[in-house]
C-alpha cells in the first residue's frame, strides 16, 4: 500500500498551472517576509530561489531525480537542526519566542520543495504549505497590508484549483472560439461561479460585522522583542528622545535638537500646563487587547499652580525572565488581594521611539520583554533600561477590580481612614495643594453641594465644566504668575487635556477627595481588518485618576469615555468599519454639492449611454447568431403582414407562401419560397448562395409590385 501511495506520479506539462502555483507560493513567502521574518539572505533566498526552483522542477519533471531527492533531505535536516538551536537559545521557550524561528523552517522547507515539484501532485501539496504560510504572516501581521498579499495569493490559488481540475480531466475547451466569441459554455459557468462568490463575500462580510472579536485575554502567547539594546543614559531614569533638546535624561540631548512632531511634553519628569501646542497624528504604537482602555504612561502627584511633578525619584529594581512580575502601588496590591479583578493582556508594537515607559491599563501586574530589568516607581510607573526604538515589542498583563458605577457609588460609606492606614496615607499625599484661589475652591463646593458620594461629585466636576468651557487647541498662553485652573475656569474658559483634567484633580483636592493627574494615550481607532487599536501621537492623554477606598484609583475624563472594568464590553469582529474607512477618505472640497451633482449627472448620461450601446451591440450580435432561413421568413411575414395577410400560427413556411402567391403577393414565384426556405434551416446540404440570391430577388420584386393595404382572404 505504501509503495502505491508513494507510486511517482506522471509529470504535469501545464506550465500555466505551474506559474500560478508558483504566484501563489512566492505572494504567501513574501507575505510572511513582509512581517520581519527571516534575514536579508532568507529574503534573497526565498524570493529568486523559488521562482527558479519552479523553472527547475518543469525543466526536470522527466528526470530521475534521486540525487536531487538526497541534497532536498539533507536541506531539510540542516533547517531542522537551525531551528531546533533557535529554540533551545530562546529565554524562555514560549510560544512568542519560536514562532519566528518556525516560521523560518517553514520557508527554507517551501524553498527546499519548489526545486522536486514535478507532478500536479506536488504543485497542489505547495498550493497547500502556501496556505500554511498566509497563515502564518496573518499571526503576526499587525497592519492591513497583509490585503494586498492575500489577494494576490487568492486569485492564484483559484486559478491554480481551476487549471489544475481542468488538466486532471483531461478536457480543455477554448475559452475564445475561432471568431473571438466566447464559448458558449463560458455562461454556463461564469455566472453561477460569479454567484457563489458574491454569496461567500456576503455572508463573510455578515459574520465579520456580527461576530464577536477575537480576545487577547486568553493569550497563550506574550509576544516580546528589542530590535537593539540601547541602555538609556541614567538607569532608572526617564528618557524620551522624542522631546530633542528638553529630554529628561539630559546628557543625550544636545541644545540644537528639535523635538519630533510625535512627541509629547507630558512625558517628562515634570509638566508644564503653560506649554501650548500639541503632537500630529504619527503612527506612535499598536495595541492588541480585547477591550480600549487608557494606555496609562506615569502619573503626577505635585502640584505648584503651573507645573506637575512626580515626588518619587528613586525607582525600584525589578528583575525577572519574562514575565517580570510587578508589584505596583501599595494601594493597588492591597486591593486586589482580597476583591475580585479583571485581567487585560496587551501586547504592544513600537512604531516611533518614545519614552523609556512601559504603557498599559492600570494595574500591571506581570510583563514580558526581552530584557531582565526594569524600574517600578511607587505609584505603578514602569520604565525600562533600554531605549523602546522602533520594533520594540513587549506583552502587558493588568489587573483592576471590576467595578460598575454602583460599586464606585457605594465605595467608602460610612468607612473612617485610620491614621496608619492605606486609605489615610493616600489621602495625606494625593490630597495636598498650595495655596488654591478661593473662587475655585467655591466653585468646587457649590457645583457639588447636592452630591453625596465621592462618585457622584466626580461626575457633577464633569457635567459643569463640560457646560461651561469648550475642548479646543487653540488656547491663549497663560500669562505670568496666573494660576492655570483658575485661568482655565474663569478667564480662558477653553482648554485642552491637560487643563481639564488638572482642574479636575485640583478641584477634587480642594474637596478632600484624593487624586491625581495621570498621562499616557488613549485607547486610538481600532482597526477592524486587524483587530488592534492604533495609537497615534496626537491620541497622547492627560485625565484624572481619583481614589476610591476599597477600590483603588479610577480614571475619570470629561473628554474621553472607557467602559469601566466590571461593565460588560463586547465587539464584533468588524466594529468601526464604517468609521475606518470613512476617516481615511479624502474630504470633500467646499464646492462638493456642485461636484457631486456634476458627477451624478454625468454618470447617468455615461449609464445611459452605455445601456443604449448594449442593447444595439446585443441586437447586432443576436442578428449576427441567427441563420438565413429565419432572417428570411421573418422579411417574408413582414411582407405578408404589412398587406394585410400575417402568418397564422398553424401555417409551414410553404403554405404560407403558398397563400401569399394567390393573394397578397400575386407572383407564382413566391409559392417555392417556403420550399427554399425550408430545404435551407432542415435539408442536408442546405441551398446554394445563387438560390438565396434569387429567392430575395422574387420577394423583392413581387413586394415591389403589390401594394401595402390588402385584404386577408
Amino acid at each position: 500500500m505504501l509503495r502505491k501511495a508513494n507510486a511517482p506520479r506522471p509529470p504535469e506539462d501545464s506550465v500555466a498551472l505551474r506559474v500560478v502555483v508558483a504566484i501563489a507560493v512566492i505572494a504567501a513567502t513574501t507575505a510572511t517576509l513582509a512581517q520581519g521574518v527571516g534575514g536579508s539572505g532568507l529574503r534573497v533566498a526565498a524570493t529568486v530561489g523559488i521562482a527558479f526552483g519552479f523553472a527547475f522542477s518543469h525543466w526536470a519533471r522527466h528526470r530521475d531525480g534521486y540525487l536531487l531527492k538526497v541534497g532536498l533531505a539533507l536541506g531539510v535536516v540542516i533547517a531542522f537542526a537551525s531551528f531546533l538551536d533557535a529554540v533551545l537559545g530562546a529565554s524562555t521557550g514560549s510560544l512568542a519566542e519560536i514562532q519566528i524561528p518556525l516560521a523560518e523552517l517553514f520557508l527554507w522547507v517551501q524553498l527546499l520543495h519548489a526545486l522536486d515539484v514535478p507532478a500536479r501532485r506536488d504543485l497542489l501539496f505547495s498550493l497547500l504549505s502556501s496556505l500554511v504560510l498566509m497563515a502564518v504572516a496573518g499571526v503576526l501581521s499587525i497592519s492591513g497590508g497583509l490585503a494586498v498579499y492575500l489577494v494576490v495569493w487568492g486569485v492564484a490559488t483559484a486559478s491554480s484549483l481551476v487549471l489544475a481540475y481542468r488538466s486532471e480531466i483531461g478536457d480543455l475547451p477554448p475559452l475564445v472560439d475561432v471568431h473571438g466569441r466566447l464559448a458558449e459554455q463560458r455562461s454556463t459557468v461564469t455566472r453561477p461561479l460569479i454567484g457563489a462568490v458574491a454569496l461567500v463575500l456576503l455572508v463573510a462580510t455578515a459574520v465579520f460585522l456580527v461576530v464577536p472579536a477575537a480576545g487577547a485575554g486568553r493569550a497563550v502567547a506574550f509576544p516580546a522583542q528589542l530590535p537593539s539594546r540601547v541602555p538609556v543614559p541614567d538607569q532608572g531614569g526617564l528618557a524620551n528622545p522624542s522631546l530633542g533638546a528638553d529630554d529628561p535624561s539630559g546628557p543625550g540631548a544636545g541644545p540644537g535638537q528639535q523635538r519630533a512632531s510625535f512627541g509629547y511634553f507630558g512625558f517628562s519628569q515634570t509638566m508644564d500646563t503653560s506649554l501650548r501646542g500639541r503632537p500630529d497624528d504619527t503612527l506612535v504604537m499598536r495595541v492588541k487587547a480585547a477591550r480600549p482602555d487608557f494606555w496609562r504612561g506615569q502619573t503626577f502627584d505635585l502640584w505648584d499652580g503651573r507645573v506637575w511633578e512626580q515626588s518619587d525619584h528613586e525607582p525600584a529594581t525589578r528583575r525577572g525572565s519574562s514575565p517580570i512580575e510587578l508589584r505596583g502601588s501599595v494601594e493597588d496590591r492591597a486591593i486586589l488581594d482580597r476583591s475580585a479583578s479583571v485581567e487585560l493582556v496587551q501586547t504592544v508594537y513600537v512604531e516611533r521611539p518614545g519614552p523609556n515607559l512601559i504603557f498599559a491599563a492600570a494595574s500591571p501586574q506581570s510583563l514580558y520583554m526581552s530584557d531582565n530589568a526594569v524600574f517600578e516607581l511607587n505609584d505603578g510607573t514602569v520604565r525600562t533600561g533600554v531605549e523602546l526604538s522602533r520594533g520594540a515589542v513587549y506583552s502587558v498583563v493588568s489587573r483592576r477590580p471590576a467595578v460598575t458605577e454602583s460599586i464606585l457609588r457605594a465605595a467608602g460609606e460610612g468607612r473612617v481612614a485610620r491614621p496608619g492606614t492605606v486609605d489615610r496615607n493616600v489621602a495625606d499625599r494625593y490630597t495636598q495643594l498650595p495655596e488654591v484661589p478661593e473662587r475655585v475652591a467655591r466653585l468646587a463646593r457649590d457645583v457639588t453641594a447636592s452630591s453625596l458620594t465621592t462618585y457622584d461629585k466626580v461626575r457633577a466636576l464633569e457635567a459643569w465644566m463640560g457646560a461651561n468651557t469648550t475642548y479646543t487647541l487653540d488656547i491663549p498662553p497663560l500669562p505670568a504668575g496666573a494660576d492655570a485652573v483658575e485661568q482655565y475656569l474663569f478667564v480662558d474658559k477653553q482648554g485642552f487635556c491637560e487643563q481639564i483634567g488638572t482642574a479636575l484633580v485640583v478641584m477634587l483636592r480642594s474637596l478632600g477627595v484624593p487624586a491625581r493627574l495621570a498621562v499616557g494615550y488613549t485607547p486610538g481607532e481600532r482597526n477592524p481588518f486587524t483587530g488592534l487599536f492604533e495609537v497615534r501621537a496626537d491620541d497622547a492623554h492627560a485625565w484624572a485618576e481619583v481614589y476610591f477606598p476599597g477600590v483603588g484609583w479610577q480614571a475619570f475624563d470629561p473628554t474621553a469615555a472607557v467602559p469601566l472594568a466590571g461593565e460588560p464590553f463586547s465587539s464584533s469582529a468588524g466594529t468601526g468599519l464604517v468609521s475606518f474607512l470613512a476617516g481615511r477618505l479624502p474630504s470633500l472640497p467646499a464646492q462638493a454639492p456642485e461636484v457631486l451633482a456634476g458627477l451624478g449627472a454625468a454618470l447617468a448620461i455615461t449609464l445611459a449611454g452605455a445601456g443604449a450601446v448594449r442593447r444595439r451591440v446585443a441586437k447586432r450580435r443576436a442578428l449576427a447568431a441567427r441563420t438565413w432561413p429565419d432572417l428570411f421568413l421573418e422579411r417574408l411575414e413582414v411582407a405578408g403582414a404589412e398587406r394585410g395577410r400575417p402568418r397564422r400560427a398553424s401555417e409551414s413556411a410553404i403554405r404560407y407562401s403558398e397563400a401569399l402567391s394567390t393573394s397578397v403577393l400575386p407572383d407564382r414565384r413566391v409559392a417555392d419560397l417556403g420550399h427554399i426556405i425550408e430545404t435551407a434551416a432542415f435539408g442536408p446540404e442546405g441551398v446554394e448562395d445563387r438560390e438565396r440570391r434569387l429567392a430575395e430577388s422574387v420577394l423583392h420584386e413581387a413586394a415591389s409590385a403589390s401594394p401595402t393595404a390588402g385584404r386577408e382572404p
